[in-house]
């Protein structure tokens, strides 16, 4: 398990409640999994990680996944966005925030998302 980063818990906690710990990390597997099926964004992956985490332009509750959302930060030519499971007070005390995976989303699929899933977040 790598530490990636920290996240505002006070952006989460009044959807999902309190939060186990602000702390980011990403397994071996999800890593393999974003080099392998999301192999062009892996690079975007390495420098944008740490600003959508800590500064996402979007935060989407994940309607079809408890405890999770979608940060998405918009870049010039597309969007970035990281699913992210957090480890919430009734989850095993062991858990930590996991990054699911990380890819790009057109400005259609985003707008679509938005549609569908609560925003919880929204940079003015």
């Amino acid at each position: 398990m790598i530490l990636i980063g920290k996240i505002n818990r006070s952006m989460f906690e009044a959807e999902f409640g309190k939060l186990q710990t602000d702390e980011v990390v990403l397994t071996e597997e999800r890593e393999t999994h974003i080099k392998e099926r999301h192999p062009q964004d892996h690079i975007l992956f390495d420098k944008y990680c740490h600003d959508i985490l800590t500064a996402p332009d979007i935060v989407l509750c994940d309607g079809k996944n408890d405890g999770t959302v979608i940060m998405v930060r918009k870049m010039p030519d597309t969007n970035l966005s990281i699913v992210l499971r957090l480890a919430l007070e009734t989850d095993s005390k062991s858990l930590k925030n996991l990054i699911i995976t990380f890819h790009r989303l057109r400005e259609r699929h985003l707008k679509k998302l938005a549609g569908r899933n609560k925003i919880l977040y929204m940079r003015e």
